[in-house]
C-alpha cells in the first residue's frame, strides 16, 4: 500500500481538532490506548529526568509520564489548544508534581540542543506531510540528549488483512480521521542518527498502530 499524502495547514488541524475534543479520548481508548501503554513502558522514564511530549493531545499518556517523574522536568507541547485545555484539567488533578504545558509546532521545537532525557510522540507522525518527515526525526535527534531515547507510536499499515480497512477509510474518508493515515517513521529516525531498540507491531480492535523505541547515540 502506497503512502497517502497529505498537506499541513496549521489552523485547518486546529480546527479539526476543536470538532473532536470532546470525543477524543473515546476514539483513543478505543484504537490507541494499547500503543500508549506500550510506548509509557518503552520511555522507561525515571524521577528527576528531563521529558518532552510532542504532541500531547488531552494529556493521557502525559499524566502517567509526570507521575512517574514528579520531581523532574516534564514539558507537554500540542498545536492544538483545545486538546491543551483538556489536557490541564487532566493533570490539574495530581498534586505536588513539575509539568508545563504550551503551544508549540513540532517542525521548529522551542527548546535548546541536547535538552530532554526522553522525547514521547504519539499519533502526530500520521498526519504531517511526507516531505516533513526528515524534518521531525532532525528536530527530535536536536533536543535529545546523547543517549536520550524517543518512544512514539503511529498509525501504521498494519500486517493482518482487517487492518486494511483502516487505509482504505485514510483513503476515502480522511476527515472522519483528522488527516491521520498509515506511515512507516523508523528510518527516518535512523536516517537522523537513532539506533532503533525496540519495534512493535500491534492491532486494537483492527486498528494497526506500530511502536517505536529509539536511541540517539552518545
Amino acid at each position: 500500500m502506497e503512502l497517502l499524502e497529505r498537506k499541513l495547514n496549521q489552523t485547518e488541524t486546529k480546527k479539526s481538532f476543536k470538532k473532536v475534543v470532546r470525543l477524543y479520548d473515546i476514539w483513543s481508548w478505543f484504537t490507541e490506548s494499547k500503543a500508549a501503554k506500550y510506548v509509557i513502558e518503552f520511555s522507561d522514564v525515571r524521577n528527576n529526568e528531563s521529558v518532552l511530549e510532542v504532541a500531547c493531545g488531552t494529556g493521557v499518556v502525559f499524566k502517567e509520564i509526570v507521575k512517574r517523574n514528579p520531581d523532574g522536568q516534564n514539558v507537554g507541547m500540542d498545536l492544538s489548544p483545545d486538546m491543551l485545555e483538556k489536557a490541564k484539567k487532566r493533570l490539574g488533578k495530581i498534586k505536588n508534581v513539575h509539568y508545563e504545558l504550551k503551544e508549540g509546532d513540532a517542525l521548529q521545537l522551542d527548546f535548546e540542543d541536547n535538552m530532554f532525557d526522553t522525547l514521547i510522540n504519539n499519533f502526530m507522525v500520521d498526519l504531517m506531510p511526507a516531505d516533513t518527515f526528515d524534518k521531525l526525526a532532525e528536530e527530535f535527534y536536536r533536543v535529545t540528549k546523547p543517549n536520550g531515547k524517543v518512544a512514539m507510536s503511529t498509525f501504521s499499515f498494519g500486517k493482518k488483512k482487517a487492518n486494511k480497512f483502516w487505509y482504505r477509510v485514510a483513503r476515502k474518508y480522511p476527515d472522519l480521521l483528522t488527516g491521520c493515515r498509515p506511515v512507516s517513521f523508523k528510518e527516518h529516525l535512523i536516517k537522523a542518527g537513532f539506533e532503533i531498540e525496540k519495534n512493535l507491531e500491534i492491532s486494537q480492535n483492527t486498528f494497526p498502530s506500530e511502536v517505536i523505541k529509539a536511541r540517539k547515540k552518545a
